[in-house]
C-alpha cells in the first residue's frame, strides 16, 4: 500500500524531471555552466538540504544515503546520490568531517560511492561535492548524514519510539534518563523499524529534545521490499542489525526500548534489553558492571580472531570446525553416482531432505535404492517439503513416494502441510524449507543445491537435444559439497532439530552414528543454517564473505540478487576487487541465444533475471552465461546450449568457498530455511575456482554493446516493469 505522500512524491517526481530534462535540452551544460537544477539548489539551499533529507525526495535532489556505525579502522562505504540534471559533472568528492575522504568519478551514475578506512572514535559529518573537469565545486550535498565511529564504551541501541512524539504518553522521563545514560553509561546509537521511513523525524526529535547525538539505523519495510507481503520483520532485523555491528567491531550490548523481547534469544546474544527507567536504575546500584565486561570481552575476541572468522561468527553464529574433508561435484551424472554408491553402503541409518521430488528417471532409481537398503535393515527416514513436492497439499499425497511409505522401515514427513484452501497466503507459498540434505549413517553428508529430479542429476551428454527439446528436458548445472569428519554431527543435527520441530516421529538413541565424527583431513569448514525470517544467516554469510575478500570474487547463481547483495558487490568493484557471476538462463537457449520451447513463465523469468543483471554489467562486473562441452548428442543450432544454471556457489580469493541451497535472492534471504557448507581451505578453494575459470573459459560473455543483449531490451523493459518484485522470484 502506498503512503499518503505518494501521489505527491508522483507528480513531484515527474515534474522535476520533465523541468531538467527540458532546460539540458535547451541549454547543454558545459564545464562552466550549471544545469538549471543545480542553479535552482544553489537558490534554496536550505529547502534543498532539508530536501535531502527526505528518504523519498532524495533520489530527485541528491545526497548522501545513510548513516553508517562502525569502529576505527574499518572500512566504511559511503554513498551519495547525484541530483538528476548534474550526473554529466567530472566527479564527486566526499568529505568526512574536514577531511577529504576520495573522489570518485560520476561518468552519468545515479549513484557514487568510496570506500575509506574509517577514522578515529567520533561523531563525523558526512558530506559530498560535485566538480567539475577543471576541480571547481559546482554543488554541495550537504544534508545531515554521519559516521559514528564508535570506541571502547558499551553501545547500547536506542528504539525510537521512545522518544517520538505520542498524545497519550508524555515522554519528557525517558528524554532525562536517555542523557543521563549517554553521560554516565553508554554510548548511544538510534534505530527506528517502520512500514516507512521516519529519519527525516526521528533526526528533528533528537535535536528539539537535546538528546545525545548519533547515528539514526533505519530498517523501513518499503525499503527492504517487504511492505507489500505484510511482513512482521522487528525482531529479525533488531537481531540482525546487533550482530552486523558488532561484525564492524561495535560493541552492542544492550538495547533501550519498551519493546517485547525474547529473553531466551537476547540471552543467547549476550544483549540485555531493558527500558531507559531500568538502565538508569541498573547504573546507580552499580549493576552495569556485565555490560561493561562483555564489551571488553567482545573487543578481546575480536582482536584475536581472524577478520574472515570474527564476520562470520558474528553474522551467521555458526563456528568452524577442523578435521574435515570436503568434495564439490559439479558433474550431474558423477553426482548421481556418488550419491547412490554412498546410499549402498548405509548399515544403519539415511537420513534425506529434499524440496522438491518430481516424476523422473533418477526418483524412480533413488527409490529403489532405498527400499533395498531398507529391506536390508537400515531406517530410512525422508523429509520433503509439503508445498513443492506436493506432499499433504490440499488433501494430495505424492504418488511417488507410496512405495517408500509401505516400507516398515522408511518414516515420510511433509514439512509444513497446506491442509485447505484457506491456508494458503503470501507467507505459506513463500516460507518454505529449501534445504537439500543426505546424511549417511551419521559420518558423511552430502549439502546440495540439488533437488530430487532428471534435471539436477543426468548429464549433458546423456540426453538429446535438438532445436524443438523443452526446456524442461535439458540438464542443469548444480552443485553439491561432500563432508566427511565433525562437521557432519552439524548437519546431523540440522536434519534432527527440523524433524523433531514438525511432529517427526520419534529418533530412538542408537550406536549408528558418532555424536563427533573422527577426523577424515584437515580443512576447516562450518555449517550455515539460515531458518526465514528467524535470522538472516544466509545473506549475512554472503556479505561476511564479501566483505573479506580482497582480490577476487566468484558467484555461481541465476537468480535476482536481493538489494543487499547487490551493494556488496558494488563495494567490492569500488575497493577494486574483480566479480565474476557465472549465471545461465532460465528458459535455455541454443548457442545462438534463441530459446528452446518453454513455459512462459520460464521466459518472463529469465527476462526479468537479465533486466536486473544490466546495472551491475555496467559497473564492471563479468558475467557469463554457462556453456558445457560439445556433446554428440546436442544437435541444436551451433551444436551447443547455454542452459540455466541452479548451482550456489561463492568463492572468495583461493581462500574460502560456500555450496549448498542458498541463492543470492530475497527468497533464500528472507523467506526460505537454508542449508550452506563454508570451506576455509585454500586448497579447497583453489581447486573449486578453477573449475569455475574452466568453466568461465568455454562460455557466453554477456556484453551491453552486443546484438544479442539489444534484441531483447524492449522484452526485459516491460517485464522488469510489470514484475511484481523479487520477492516472487
Amino acid at each position: 500500500m502506498r503512503d499518503k505522500d505518494g501521489p505527491l512524491r508522483d507528480r513531484f517526481g515527474k515534474t522535476l524531471t520533465a523541468i531538467v530534462g527540458e532546460a539540458d535540452r535547451l541549454f547543454p551544460e558545459s564545464n562552466s555552466s550549471p544545469s538549471l537544477l543545480e542553479s535552482a539548489a544553489r537558490s534554496l539551499s536550505s529547502t534543498i538540504d532539508r530536501w535531502g533529507q527526505n528518504p523519498s525526495l532524495r533520489r530527485f535532489v541528491g545526497g548522501v544515503q545513510r548513516d553508517t556505525v562502525t569502529s576505527a579502522g574499518e572500512p566504511v562505504e559511503l554513498t551519495a546520490r547525484v541530483p538528476m540534471g548534474s550526473r554529466r559533472r567530472a566527479s564527486a568528492r566526499f568529505y568526512v568531517g574536514d577531511v577529504a575522504a576520495g573522489d570518485v568519478p560520476i561518468d552519468g551514475h545515479s549513484q557514487v560511492r568510496v570506500i575509506k578506512a574509517a577514522p578515529g572514535p567520533g561523531l563525523y559529518h558526512v558530506r559530498v561535492d560535485l566538480l567539475d573537469a577543471n576541480g571547481s565545486v559546482v554543488l554541495s550535498l550537504s544534508g545531515h548524514r554521519v559516521l559514528q565511529v564508535t570506541g571502547r564504551r558499551p553501545v547500547a541501541i536506542v528504539d525510537a519510539e521512545l522518544f517520538l512524539p505520542s498524545e497519550s504518553d508524555p515522554r519528557a522521563a525517558v528524554i532525562n534518563d536517555l542523557r543521563a545514560l549517554s553521560a554516565d553509561a553508554f554510548e548511544l546509537v538510534y534505530f527506528d523499524i517502520h512500514e516507512k521511513n521516519r529519519e527525516l523525524l526521528i533526526r528533528g526529535e533528537l535535536k528539539r529534545q537535546g538528546l545525545p547525538s548519533g547515528a539514526i539505523v533505519v530498517y523501513s519495510a518499503a525499503e527492504q521490499e517487504l511492505a507489500s507481503l505484510g511482513v512482521d520483520f522487528v525482531s529479525m532485523f533488531v537481531s540482525t542489525g546487533v550482530r552486523r555491528l558488532r561484525a564492524k567491531g561495535v560493541p552492542v550490548t544492550t538495547i533501550l526500548t519498551e519493546r517485547q523481547a525474547d529473553a531466551e534469544k537476547a540471552g543467547a546474544a549476550q544483549i540485555s534489553v531493558m527500558t531507559p527507567a531500568e538502565a538508569v536504575a541498573r547504573s546507580r546500584r552499580g549493576a552495569l558492571r556485565i555490560e561493561q565486561e562483555r564489551a571488553r570481552d567482545m573487543l578481546r575476541e575480536r582482536s584475536e580472531t581472524s577478520r574472515l572468522d570474527w564476520y562470520l561468527n558474528q553474522t551467521t553464529g555458526s563456528r568452524p570446525l577442523t578435521g574435515n574433508r570436503f568434495r564439490a561435484e559439479f558433474d550431474n551424472k558423477k553426482a548421481r553416482e556418488v550419491l547412490f554408491g554412498a546410499i549402498e553402503t548405509a548399515t544403519a541409518t539415511i537420513h534425506l531432505q529434499f524440496y522438491r521430488i518430481e516424476p523422473s528417471r533418477f526418483v524412480e532409481a533413488l527409490i529403489v535404492h532405498l527400499i533395498r537398503r531398507a529391506r536390508a535393515g537400515v531406517k530410512i527416514r525422508l523429509m520433503i517439503d509439503a508445498l513443492y513436492s506436493e506432499d499433504e497439499l490440499l488433501g494430495r499425497v505424492n504418488p511417488l513416494i507410496q512405495s517408500l511409505r509401505d516400507e516398515r522401515t522408511v518414516d515420510v514427513l511433509a514439512v509444513a502441510p497446506i491442509e485447505s484452501p484457506k491456508d494458503v497466503t503470501a507467507s505459506t507459498l513463500k516460507k518454505r524449507d529449501h534445504r537439500k540434505l543426505v546424511i549417511i549413517d551419521g559420518r558423511q553428508a552430502f549439502v546440495s543445491g540439488r533437488n530430487a529430479g532428471d534435471e539436477y542429476y543426468l548429464g549433458f551428454d546423456e540426453v538429446p537435444v535438438h532445436d524443438h527439446t523443452p526446456h524442461d528436458h535439458i540438464p542443469w548445472l548444480d552443485a553439491h559439497i561432500e563432508v566427511s569428519g565433525p562437521l557432519v554431527a552439524e548437519v546431523q543435527s540440522t536434519f534432527v532439530g527440523t524433524w523433531r520441530e514438525h511432529g517427526g516421529a520419534a529418533i530412538e538413541p542408537s550406536g549408528d552414528a558418532d555424536p563427533r565424527p573422527a577426523p577424515e583431513g584437515n580443512a576447516k569448514g562450518r555449517l550455515v543454517v539460515h531458518r526465514g525470517f528467524a535470522d538472516m544467516n544466509g545473506l549475512a554469510m554472503y556479505e561476511a564473505m564479501f566483505d573479506a575478500a580482497v582480490h577476487h570474487v566468484y558467484i555461481v547463481n541465476d537468480f535476482p540478487f536481493v538489494p543487499a547483495i547487490e551493494r556488496g558487490i558494488f563495494r567490492l568493484l569500488a575497493r577494486g576487487v574483480a566479480v565474476k557471476l557465472l549465471t545461465g538462463n532460465a528458459s535455455a537457449r541454443r548457442d545462438d541465444g534463441t530459446l528452446f520451447p518453454a513455459p512462459l513463465h520460464r521466459t518472463l523469468f529469465e527476462y526479468m533475471v537479465k533486466a536486473k543483471l544490466e546495472p551491475l554489467l555496467e559497473a564492471g562486473v563479468q558475467i557469463y552465461e554457462y556453456r558445457p562441452p560439445v556433446q554428440p548428442m546436442v544437435v541444436a543450432r551451433g551444436g551447443r546450449i547455454r542452459p540455466y544454471v541452479h548451482a550456489k556457489v561463492v568463492s572468495v580469493d583461493g581462500v574460502v568457498t560456500s555450496i549448498g541451497s542458498a541463492n543470492l535472492d530475497g527468497t533464500a534471504s528472507y523467506w526460505e530455511s537454508e542449508a550452506n557448507v563454508v570451506v576455509q581451505d585454500e586448497e579447497f578453494a583453489r581447486g573449486v575456482e578453477a573449475t569455475l575459470q574452466g568453466f568461465i573459459d568455454e562460455s557466453y560473455r554477456l556484453d551491453l554493446d552486443s546484438a544479442y543483449w539489444k534484441s531483447e531490451r524492449a522484452q526485459r523493459a516491460v517485464v522488469s516493469t510489470l514484475w511484481p518484485g523479487t520477492f516472487y522470484s
